[in-house]
């Protein structure tokens, strides 16, 4: 008999109605698939993607089966019927359609992390970059926790859940929970790539901010120059003893000359400036 619950108070009751003594807060609070199978029980709980709670749990003991989900389940298809008449025949299908449905819930939230990381290829953000990359461990780690389950179910000696009676359906699905392993994991590569991408911005962003800068001092320098002129003849023509004894009689060319080293001092600056070939 399959009981779909939907409180958790309601589910401890029920395992406390079977006579069946063990932390479900600890097994709740696991953050990846997790299957223990005991000689008279066996309970599945994998996390999902979703909002509020997303613990997905199955537990399975005499006879009884207690499922525990927010996910919309796979509805039992036509072609299982006669199936589930079969010994552990309906505990196999229940279990089966659960995995189905956490692994399409799973493969949505790749196709969402995918589309941030196509988002980030035109606009490396680094923060986004390390947030997507977590969310991208994550889920691999959930998907490699699934995967495993998988296989222990079909491999392991399991009371409630018989393979053989869905042989050909669950080799698909393994095929297909592989497939989107391998994606998860293939998608590592474009995080290292993204940062790659974004430090090279950011060196970029650095080399034209040191241009700028360049260019700031040389315009600073020029107008010192330009400004320290006046307070050059003032300070030459104020000391009377330097000034009689060496300018009196050259006044114009000393004039001409600290006009013409600032002007020489202009142009070069301004053929150093082009020199750079700063994009404006």
């Amino acid at each position: 008999m399959i009981k779909v619950i939907e409180n958790l108070d309601n589910l401890k009751k029920e395992i406390a109605n079977l006579n069946k003594e063990f932390e479900i807060e600890q097994i709740i609070s696991i953050d990846l698939p997790f299957i223990d199978s005991q000689s008279n029980f066996t309970i599945l709980n994998i996390p999902s993607y979703g909002d509020g709670n997303q613990n997905n749990l199955i537990f399975v003991a005499d006879e009884k089966i207690l499922v525990y989900t927010p996910v919309k389940t796979v509805n039992f298809e036509k072609k299982f019927e006669k199936i589930i008449k079969k010994k552990h025949g309906q505990s196999t299908i229940s279990i089966f359609m659960l995995l189905k449905s956490i692994l399409k819930n799973y493969s949505q939230e790749f196709l969402k992390i995918r589309d941030v990381m196509n988002t980030l290829e035109l606009d490396p953000v680094l923060d986004s970059i390390e947030e997507t990359g977590r969310r991208l461990r994550k889920l691999t780690d959930r998907i490699e926790g699934l995967f495993q389950i998988i296989i222990e179910l079909k491999e392991e000696d399991i009371n409630c859940f018989d393979p053989s009676i869905i042989n050909f359906e669950y080799e698909i699905f393994s095929t297909e929970a592989r497939s989107w392993l391998e994606r998860s994991r293939s998608h590592t590569y474009r995080i290292a790539s993204l940062r790659t991408k974004s430090e090279m911005r950011s060196n970029r962003e650095l080399n034209d901010t040191m241009k700028k800068l360049t260019v700031i001092m040389t315009f600073l320098t020029i107008i010192s120059i330009v400004v320290n002129v006046p307070g050059t003849i003032g300070a030459i023509f104020g000391i009377p003893a330097l000034s009689n004894a060496y300018f009196e009689s050259n006044t114009t060319l000393l004039i001409i000359t600290l006009i013409s080293t600032t002007v020489l001092s202009i142009v070069l600056g301004y053929f150093y400036w082009r020199s750079l070939h700063l994009k404006t």
